[in-house]
């Protein structure tokens, strides 16, 4: 760092060093060293040291301004304004012709402290209309903007977007109350939160797209430094740069759209948008207002569901309908046949994706859908003249092809029409049917191509009197061959129809004449996939042999399979038609198997819940009450136990702990569940006060022993043993199966807390234990720890945050644990990524300031450490509440070890302890330049020790996040 931006003191100084009151003596100084390929300190830096002076010695300046002397004519009106000191005056000068250097940039300004910015746009009008104080934000309203200077007229549109700019901003940092880490001031939140402030500036920017006259730019020239000689504020307005209106209102349409945007309202968004992309288009020369990335605003404009080619990007549209799940997917490809800009095996794969996806039921569409997209890429490749798609015409789809290549033909030219005949040609040739030939001459569009067909064929192809006939549709007797076919091949055709089908209808038909040609093979067989739960094949098993026996066990199976593929709709829709069917049934077995259908159903239900959890189109109350029904003991029809132990996770992660603790223990799923519920009930009524109960511990501790078999005893006393074939409990294996479906946050809390707890206890390694929320309110200790496997446990620790934070990715706690976890096992570049990930959620992208975590610091430390990253390491240290010196000297005594680039880090030290061991360093290595930067930054420091407490700390604060920025860069992924 070479500038010191506050003011001189009495500490010796190196000479290179230059005062902050340098920059007025020299009108030049302060240009050049903006000009520089890496100005340091950056430009917004500047701005918040000159302001950071102005705040800290307001209340001690006596020197007032003359008026007198000044050019203002109303003297007698203004006297009542407040007045500001020349040396005041002269450093918001300076920030001024600073901000105006990067072009009033908001996207940069807005690093700036919130007070520190209202004061450079309050500055800004102050200069802009001569010299009148207006306090943001009680600006008064103008009927007729026009009257007003230029200068201060886009002081006011600058302000505008800022309000709105600020309004987007907070909306993520109101997100981080969640966390307890939003560090908006009340002044800011004032403001954000005043609806007034906000529409005022709504209006204002929307009328401002209708000036038929736009501001200039205000450039750094057009703020002019005040001198001993002239103290009189002279700005010159003609070093202005002219705005064209296609700049000005693209950035204001841009910065109106981002707003609509994050307040959701889209449809305006997308009208925005498109009209920045527009007039970003049309801008001709730039003058650097436009901030806009145009990458960034594609980004926008996807998100919007539109793009900026039109209708003319049809790869655009094609992607876009596939996320729509494919609306609108067949004008596009109707469109394509004319243009021809979706290359060919971007249709064939879209067409090969939805058969697999109908064929194994994971969607349902229109009927017509596939055979209407096979009909487009068969004239798609006609037209290019490609023989890579195979599309057989016949009576069945000929209808369907002509309402494809009609629309084309309307508007081909003629050698694509010339390449349509001839397809028709080979086409008549080879199906010489006289229903194909009737059917494309009654088509208004391809009568009179089909008609030069039909005589191209009579008069050069062929010579016997009967073609030209039937081409013509003279009815004429035709020869039919007796197909005869082989019957078992017709059974295994329809055995092969009935397991791609999906519709009840259509399998009851194909049932139907499976049976008629085959009575004694059972559907059981078709398919060897095709597997049910024991409880359900017995039941079908006594059921009468015949078409019930076999419809019920197709559609449970298909049921079954659907939901595998998590196809919830097409599978419950299969259970509710077979209970309509038995409905009219008759037979000891039908009221069994009534009641265990709706068991699969409630269970698919369920599996939906998790799923898609928090699934917001499910009844969680009615489910709620279908899982407890289901437990409740008297059912005459015992649910089966994987349908039960779903029933347990669902009421767990619906918050019915009070249930599920007072359930009577009759299986071993039900005691894992209902401790994992008393635990949840302990933790929010003693707010993690009070120890949690042992149950869950004592529990799952035996999973992870040696032996098979072992013996627990519960909180009450009594001994149960855990068996092998326990369905939750007796394996690694099956303790993750049944964690991994664990939902809501509390019950997750508990269930990590506690496994990071037993690691912990079970290694016994103070400098490799995991640190998550409540880890305390378990026991400390375990008796022969020696017998249980902590790497199992981390394993299954692993697994479970690793989907917890699938569900819930913002999860500071969870997100650390994630880095202790890879930190345990060396993954030291891992552990790093997660912990600084922590950080930039925590700090809402390092726009609030970091808090200590002495925990985390260290082992980022040890992990730049590990990976050679000495520097980084060393001003890690600073982050400690005591700074780690001797950690701190060891890493820079590796210095000419590590990987990372030294001298880009220098401005993130801050401890001058750690600065002069660096001075010292490199006077014992020679190293004078990286010497003489050292010094210069220490003898900074010593001058803003002056500064008073709160600005040492923002100091600190900027330096913290700069540094956590770039390593962001270089580790986060």
């Amino acid at each position: 760092m070479d500038v010191d931006l506050l003011r001189p003191g009495t500490v010796p100084i190196s000479p290179d060093t230059i005062l902050w009151f340098e920059f007025l003596l020299s009108e030049d100084l302060l240009l050049k060293h903006l000009e520089k390929q890496f100005p340091d300190p950056l430009p917004t830096e500047l701005i918040s040291k000159f302001t950071s002076v102005v705040f800290e010695s307001a209340n001690n300046e006596i020197k007032r301004i003359d008026l007198e002397n000044g050019d203002s004519k109303d003297n007698n009106v203004y006297d009542d304004q407040p007045k500001y000191s020349l040396r005041h005056l002269a450093l918001k000068i300076l920030s001024l012709k600073v901000a105006a250097y990067i072009k009033w940039n908001l996207d940069l300004l807005k690093v700036l402290p919130f007070k520190f910015q209202l004061t450079v746009l309050q500055d800004l009008m102050f200069f802009a209309n001569n010299q009148i104080i207006i306090e943001i934000p009680n600006i008064p309203e103008y009927d007729n903007l026009s009257i007003l200077p230029q200068p201060y007229l886009f002081a006011l549109t600058l302000y505008h977007r800022w309000v709105l700019r600020i309004a987007v901003n907070y909306i993520f940092s109101n997100q981080m109350k969640m966390y307890g880490n939003s560090d908006a001031s009340s002044l800011e939140e004032s403001f954000i939160r005043s609806t007034e402030n906000i529409q005022r500036s709504l209006y204002f920017l929307i009328e401002a797209l209708n000036w038929e006259n736009v501001p200039s730019l205000l450039t750094f020239d057009c703020f002019t430094m005040l001198t001993e000689d002239n103290t009189e504020i002279r700005n010159d307005w003609t070093h202005a740069l002219p705005l064209s209106k296609e700049e000005f209102s693209a950035q204001i349409t841009y910065d109106l759209a981002v707003f609509y945007f994050f307040k959701e309202n889209y449809e305006m968004a997308t009208s925005y948008f498109t009209s920045c992309a527009q007039f970003f288009k049309n801008v001709v020369d730039k003058t650097g207002f436009l901030s806009v990335d145009w990458n960034e605003l594609q980004g926008y404009l996807l998100a919007c569901n539109t793009t900026m080619e039109g209708t003319n990007n049809l790869l655009q549209q094609l992607h876009i309908s596939i996320a729509n799940q494919y609306m609108g997917i067949l004008n596009t490809l109707q469109q394509d046949n004319s243009h021809k800009k979706i290359p060919m095996s971007y249709r064939i794969s879209l067409e090969l994706d939805i058969r697999g996806a109908l064929s194994s039921g994971k969607f349902t569409v229109a009927r017509d859908l596939l055979p209407k997209i096979q009909a487009l890429n068969a004239v798609r490749c006609i037209l290019d003249q490609v023989s890579v798609y195979h599309y057989d015409i016949n009576l069945n789809n000929i209808d369907t092809f002509i309402w494809a290549v009609s629309p084309t033909l309307k508007i081909c030219n003629e050698s694509d029409k010339e390449r349509i005949q001839s397809f028709l040609i080979q086409l008549l040739l080879k199906q010489k049917t006289p229903e194909i030939l009737n059917k494309l001459i009654q088509d208004d569009t391809l009568s009179g191509l089909t008609k030069k067909v039909v005589e191209k064929l009579s008069t050069t192809l062929y010579s016997k009197p009967v073609l030209p006939d039937l081409l013509l549709g003279t009815p004429k007797e035709t020869f039919e061959c007796n197909n005869l076919r082989n019957p078992r091949l017709e059974v295994r055709s329809l055995e092969q129809q009935i397991i791609l089908c999906y519709d009840p209808m259509e399998l009851r038909q194909l049932l139907v004449k499976i049976t008629a040609r085959n009575g004694s093979r059972s559907v059981m067989r078709i398919n060897p996939c095709w597997e049910l739960p024991i409880p359900l094949q017995s039941v079908l098993v006594a059921m009468p042999k015949g078409f019930l026996q076999d419809f019920s066990f197709i559609l449970l199976a298909k049921s079954r399979e659907l939901m595998l593929s998590k196809n919830w709709s097409l599978s419950l829709e299969l259970l509710e038609t077979l209970k309509a069917e038995i409905h009219v049934g008759t037979g000891n077995v039908i009221p069994k198997l009534n009641r265990l259908i709706s068991w699969e159903v409630l269970l698919i239900q369920m599996n939906q819940f998790l799923e898609e959890w928090p699934a917001p189109n499910l009844d969680k109350k009615e489910l709620a009450q279908k899982c407890e029904a289901c437990l409740q003991p008297g059912e005459s029809v015992l649910p089966r136990t994987e349908i039960m132990e779903y029933c347990a996770l669902c009421l767990l992660s619906l918050g019915h702990w009070d249930f599920l603790a007072s359930l009577e223990k009759r299986w071993s799923y039900f005691e894992i569940a209902s401790t994992i519920a008393t635990a949840c009930q302990d933790l929010m009524k003693y707010k993690g006060n009070k120890k949690l109960s042992r149950d869950l511990w004592d529990l799952v501790l035996p999973v992870f022993g040696s032996s098979p078999l072992q013996s627990k005893r519960s909180s009450s006393g009594s001994t149960s043993v855990i068996h092998r074939d326990s369905p939750t409990t007796s394996t690694k294996t099956q303790l993750i199966s049944f964690f991994l479906k664990l939902r809501e946050t509390t019950v997750l809390t508990v269930v990590i807390s506690m496994l990071a707890r037993l690691h912990n206890v079970l290694r016994d390694e103070s400098s490799l234990e995991l640190s998550v929320d409540y880890i305390i309110l378990w026991p400390a200790v375990v008796s022969n720890a020696n017998s249980y496997n902590s790497k199992a446990v981390l394993e299954v620790l692993t697994e479970i945050l690793t989907k917890a934070l699938y569900y819930y990715p913002t999860n500071i706690s969870w997100m650390r644990l994630m880095g202790d976890i890879n930190f345990v096992n060396g993954h030291h570049e891992e552990s790093l990524n997660y912990y600084l990930k922590s950080l930039l959620i925590s700090t809402d992208n390092f726009s609030l300031p970091t808090r200590n975590d002495d925990h985390i610091i260290r082992r980022m430390i040890k992990s730049c450490s590990t990976l050679n990253c000495h520097t980084q390491a060393a001003i890690l240290c600073q982050f400690l509440e005591e700074p780690d010196y001797t950690s701190a000297f060891h890493n820079l005594a590796e210095q000419k070890l590590c990987s990372d680039a030294t001298d880009a880090y220098y401005h993130c030290f801050w401890d001058t302890s750690i600065l002069e061991y660096l001075v010292t360093l490199h006077h014992k290595r020679a190293e004078y330049q990286r010497r003489k930067h050292a010094i210069q930054v220490m003898g900074l420091l010593e001058l803003n020790s002056n500064n008073n407490e709160e600005i040492q700390h923002e100091a600190s604060n900027l330096r913290k996040n700069i540094f956590l920025r770039a390593l962001c860069k270089q580790y986060v992924h």
